[in-house]
């Protein structure tokens, strides 16, 4: 199949697929799948614009989904290991398979992070402008010519902004009726550093309201600056909801 490198999509589940120009193997983030893409016919080369082969590499989606476990638990080069062997491919292409893997996790976890206050602010500032400008739009008070352009500005770069948002107003809404608990942590290990924030995976003895405690994952989000202050033993925050599949939300802000 022949697609636009702008809108390439998943060739198993059919779901978009986040493509760079120039990147030759990703992956789906909701089936698993490895994916080729293939060079340009004609140039051989990748470029912004034109056709390119989307091929859809054999390995069962249970392997994926164990090297990007391997890759969250900061196993870096046995995911290399794993995914080397499934695809049959060089240790080369392999490594740039695991940073592309680890790139978009990270990225997939930034947008996952709740809102902060500020946050919860601006959303309420965009959803506010959003309903103002489309009741000014549909009752006829934006009637000059000016007015409505700007209505409609407004209208789509606050719809912009909010969709931009939404994992972190899912997040944030899903976790909003659960009370804090405290957690100490047991383990860590490094995942990955991206711009001025550090991911790491952690083991948590997550304390129950009864007294009673269990110990689960999660992934964190911290400031570089302050990566120093995650040790083992310190007590942080968190919520948890779910029972047999236990979600952890935790927060930093008192290492």
């Amino acid at each position: 199949m022949k697609y636009d490198i702008e809108a390439l999509t998943c060739p198993n589940c059919g779901a978009p697929l986040d493509v760079k120009p120039g990147e030759e193997i990703t992956f789906c983030l909701y089936c698993n799948s490895s994916i080729h893409i293939g060079k340009h016919e004609e140039t051989g080369e990748h470029q912004e614009t034109g056709e390119h082969q989307v091929t859809h590499i054999q390995i069962p989606p249970e392997v994926i989904s164990e090297i990007k476990q391997l890759v969250l638990s900061g196993n870096k080069e046995d995911a290399i290991e794993k995914y080397q062997k499934a695809a049959n491919v060089g240790k080369p292409e392999a490594e740039k398979f695991v940073d592309f893997l680890l790139s978009r996790l990270t990225n997939v976890l930034i947008l996952n992070r709740p809102l902060a206050v500020k946050g919860c602010l601006f959303c309420s500032l965009f959803l506010l402008i959003f309903i103002a400008t489309i009741y000014a739009l549909v009752s006829g008070a934006a009637k000059d010519t000016l007015l409505n352009t700007i209505c409609w500005v407004l209208v789509f770069a606050s719809a912009f902004n909010l969709l931009a948002l939404n994992r972190a107003i899912i997040t944030t809404i899903k976790y909003l009726p659960v009370k804090w608990t405290k957690a100490t942590v047991l383990k860590f290990q490094f995942i990955n550093q991206k711009k001025k924030f550090s991911f790491f995976k952690v083991l948590l003895d997550v304390k129950k309201p009864d007294g009673t405690s269990f110990h689960s994952e999660t992934n964190i989000m911290i400031k570089t600056e302050n990566a120093a202050k995650l040790q083992e033993g310190k007590t942080i925050d968190v919520k948890y909801r779910g029972k047999e599949k236990i979600e952890i939300l935790a927060s930093v802000s008192n290492l």
